[in-house]
Formats: C-alpha cells, sequence, structure tokens
C-alpha cells in the first residue's frame, strides 16, 4: 500500500475536499482501491459535511489497535462516502480526535503500509510537528501540501515545507485557486513541485457528495479531470524509484 497524505502548512480550505476528490478518483485512475482516513487532529468533517453517521470511526478503530489491522477489520470501521468510497471518520470533537489519534497513530500508520493492494489518502489536516496526526507524515510514501496562493499561506508553506525536506518527507504542493500569486511562484519559493491547481469553488463539496460520475462524458467537466491528472502524476510519483521512504 502506498499512504499519500494531504494537509496544509496554514488552516485552509481545499485540504479534505482534495482528499475526498483523490479518493474517489484513485481506482478509476490507477486501478487500485483506495481507502480514505480522516486524521485531523483538529476534528473531523466528513461525517457532517457528506452526511455520514457518527460511528463507526477512529474511535471504534481504536478500539482494535492492539490487534494487527487486517481489512477486514479496517472496512468495518469504514463508511461509505458518496456509496463508493471507504472513509473512516474522525470525531468532530477536536479533543476528542486528538486523544484517539495520539496513540494510535503510529499504528495505523504501520498497518496501512503492509496492505498490499489497497492505497490509503490520509487527511492530516493541518501540518505541525506537534500534531496527533503527525506519524502518518512521518510515515506517508507522498505529502501533498495544499496551499491558497497568498502572502499569508506562503510564509507558514516555506518554513514548513523547509522542515520536511530536513526529514526527508516526500512532499509535493497542490495550490487552491490561482490568484493572487500564479501557483508557479508559490512552488518556487517553497522549492517544491507543483502538482496542480485546483479551482476554488465552493461547490465543490456538494460535487463531490455526488461521487464520481458513471457517464464517462460527466467526467470531462474540470473538477474530474483535474483530479484525474492529480491522482495520475501522484500515482506515478509513487512508481518512480527514488519514491517513498523505503527508497530514502
Amino acid at each position: 500500500m502506498s499512504i499519500v497524505a494531504v494537509g496544509s502548512a496554514k488552516a485552509s480550505p481545499g485540504v479534505t475536499s482534495l482528499s475526498v476528490g483523490l479518493g474517489l478518483s484513485w481506482e478509476a485512475t490507477t486501478g487500485r482501491r483506495a481507502v480514505l482516513v480522516e486524521a485531523d487532529g483538529d476534528g473531523g468533517v466528513l461525517a457532517a459535511r457528506f452526511g455520514l453517521a457518527l460511528t463507526p470511526s477512529l474511535v471504534e478503530l481504536s478500539g482494535t489497535a492492539r490487534h494487527e489491522l487486517t481489512i477486514n477489520r479496517l472496512q468495518a470501521n469504514s463508511q461509505l462516502l458518496a456509496g463508493q468510497l471507504p472513509a473512516v471518520v474522525a470525531p468532530g470533537c477536536g479533543e476528542t480526535a486528538a486523544l484517539v489519534l495520539s496513540p494510535m497513530a503510529g499504528r495505523l500508520s504501520e498497518g496501512l503500509g503492509r496492505f498490499d493492494d489497497v492505497d490509503a489518502v490520509v487527511d492530516v489536516g493541518r501540518v505541525r510537528s506537534d500534531s496527533p496526526s503527525a506519524e502518518f507524515v512521518k510515515h506517508c510514501d507522498l505529502l501533498v501540501l495544499v496551499a491558497r496562493p497568498r502572502f499569508d499561506h506562503l510564509v507558514p508553506m516555506v518554513h514548513q515545507a523547509r522542515r520536511l525536506v530536513t526529514h526527508e518527507i516526500p512532499t509535493a504542493l497542490v495550490c487552491v485557486g490561482d490568484r493572487p500569486y500564479p501557483p508557479t511562484e508559490m512552488a518556487k519559493a517553497s522549492q517544491l513541485d507543483l502538482l496542480g491547481v485546483m479551482a476554488y469553488e465552493p461547490r465543490v463539496a456538494q460535487a463531490l457528495s455526488g461521487g464520481l460520475p458513471a457517464n464517462r462524458r460527466h467526467r470531462r467537466l474540470l473538477l474530474w479531470r483535474t483530479l484525474a491528472e492529480l491522482v495520475h502524476r501522484i500515482h506515478y510519483r509513487l512508481q518512480s524509484p527514488t519514491a517513498g521512504h523505503a527508497a530514502a
């Protein structure tokens, strides 16, 4: 299994939507199954945003943490988002999410890494060294940093990018929107590869809630074309001989 962590250096719109979009587009683009894990230490929003139940969740999954993680245990504690994507949701309360994640993040990330035929997209929220989801970043095969192309996002992103490079964590950038700064300038300043640009559109979550369109013609809409291209580029990086911690 490959683990793709999605996060931001500064709290910003786009991390959860991108995580969901990548997960929904993953199998159609790569031919491999995907699971979405919401591991935001500040609390989850998947259940509220996409009409999922509060349970099962990370809380129930943590109850099995002393046992070896299996596909069956993962599925038993997942819910189908948009009827397509298995998702493990986090508690909405940040304090509860942090209490659950802190002792289990390392074991869960190691367990996910042992699966052969399923890849994980992990929404880690805001990336910081003291985050309860930091173990997912440490063990991921690629960290996708999400940022708005604005100066107030650039400064913390550059700082975070330098820290990540120091710790040899493979990282790439996705910008949400293309103004006021060109995304290429954001990538240059942070010295991160730019994977692509997601349109800043408040209705993205509404579009994602319907899942990946069965009609291939509808998949040619800008949102789904962008997501498919991002998945393709991420998958290509994961297949590179220099990708991931195994080759580091």
